[in-house]
């Protein structure tokens, strides 16, 4: 009588394990591959920007509750390519909106309409958010451009800017 090796004791036919190992393997790496061309199509600061609003999607927290590094992550984001030649609070605020817009875009892939009313809302805010905008003004690094270094001369590059 022929020995079925996928029978297992008892009756029931199941896979060997070297079969369920090569399948685990296979769809393990096929987990990575759709992670890595998640991440790779990911903007600078993107993928945890997501997080962050797909948080607030599901109910896990709400822009009052966000943690810090959540609400760091998301400025990091918004201000992303934000330089002191952004033309002050007004520029920067423009700059951080549009990336808000571009996030909206993306997170809206992944959640319905109700939850997109609560992500816009969150993002308006942060995006807004005069503390933030200031300080963002405040750290970033005065733009290099080319001809000045560091022994320019000019080395005031934290001057208030006026509002």
């Amino acid at each position: 009588m022929p020995t079925d090796i996928t029978t297992t004791p008892g009756g029931k036919t199941g896979k060997s394990s070297d079969t369920k190992s090569k399948e685990s393997k296979s769809g393990n790496q096929r987990k990575t591959q759709v992670i890595m061309e998640f991440l790779g199509g990911c903007t600078p600061y993107e993928a945890d920007a997501l997080r962050a609003m797909l948080s607030i999607a599901t109910g896990k927290s709400t822009l009052e509750t966000m943690p810090q590094y959540d609400r760091s992550a998301l400025n990091r984001y918004l201000n992303f390519g934000c330089d002191k030649e952004t033309e002050g609070v007004d520029g920067i605020r423009a700059h951080r909106q549009k990336r808000a817009l571009g996030l909206m875009k993306s997170v809206s892939q992944y959640v319905g309409k109700e939850e997109i009313i609560d992500i816009t809302t969150a993002l308006l805010t942060v995006s807004s958010d005069r503390q933030d905008i200031q300080t963002v003004l405040n750290s970033l690094p005065k733009l290099q451009t080319p001809g000045s270094g560091a022994n320019a001369g000019n080395t005031s590059s934290n001057v208030p800017i006026p509002k």
